[in-house]
């Protein structure tokens, strides 16, 4: 393809997106409180988190390698992971839900843009930013209470473990939704890996060797929030930043390639 081509195609879809994006911004400006009231309760629950963090560590010094400063990166990773994931990601993927039930999915199709970057990335959450907050505020306070030197490579290793985690989250949730095409409800579904991320809080070297592969390879948790912060505290390689990069790649292809196959079974409202 001519990079003039792509070029144009970039531009058009990022001035696509910036509307969608100042249209959810204006949207959600309505409700300031309700993102305060995020705010407390991600705050009151980091703390409930740090305390048992805390019990647990003072019964040991490391817990399978990780100090209670490097356990605590990686508590400020998963916030913010999940931060970005409720913000970019999860409303649209349950509106996608939504609109094939009741129909008015037809709309989406009716756009002169890719489908799937129409359904999956034209809404704000910006209640949910609360959740970014928190976790950059907690990889700050951290990253410099283990006086980890932050230079050019772990920067980029970092940012490029987080892509790939979000690439990650993104295929997944995509690969489910797009069975809302065949299946009226998916939502259990999700809870599912909604529960497995939950365990993201935690080093995934604490688990047994079972759970330890499923959350790596069946559900990869490891390569959504332990790489990225591994790779903050300069615990990663090389090695294992092309690994996340090419799972997140992969599935995104994969989840991509079902999801052309799921709209080709789209029956519409009218059928």
């Amino acid at each position: 393809m001519p990079i003039e081509t792509i070029q144009r195609t970039v531009r058009r879809y990022g001035a696509i997106l910036y509307v969608y994006y100042r249209t959810s911004l204006q949207t959600e400006m309505e409700y300031r409180a309700d993102f305060f009231g995020r705010l407390l309760a991600s705050f009151l629950d980091l703390l409930t988190t740090i305390g048992a963090l805390a019990i647990t560590f003072s019964y040991t010094d490391t817990l399978q390698g990780w100090s209670f400063s490097q356990a605590m990166v990686l508590l400020a990773v998963y916030y913010l992971m999940d931060g970005l994931i409720e913000v970019f990601i999860g409303q649209n993927m349950r509106q996608i839900a939504a609109q094939v039930r009741d129909g008015t999915f037809d709309f989406v199709l009716m756009k002169p843009a890719n489908s799937q970057f129409t359904a999956s990335l034209r809404m704000l959450n910006i209640s949910r930013a609360a959740r970014i907050i928190v976790g950059i505020g907690l990889t700050v306070h951290t990253v410099f209470s283990l006086s980890v030197e932050i230079g050019p490579v772990t920067a980029v290793r970092f940012a490029v473990a987080l892509a790939a985690g979000m690439s990650i989250v993104y295929s997944i949730w995509l690969f489910l939704v797009t069975l809302t095409f065949w299946f009226v409800r998916v939502d259990n579904i999700e809870q599912i890996v909604w529960q497995a991320f939950e365990a993201g809080r935690y080093p995934v070297e604490i688990f047994p060797r079972h759970l330890r592969g499923f959350l790596t390879y069946v559900i990869p948790i490891a390569f959504i929030i332990t790489v990225p912060a591994q790779a903050l505290v300069g615990r990663l390689g090389p090695g294992s930043v092309l690994t996340a990069v090419m799972i997140g790649s992969a599935l995104f292809a994969l989840a991509s390639a079902f999801w052309r196959v799921g709209i080709r079974n789209y029956t519409g409202a009218s059928a």
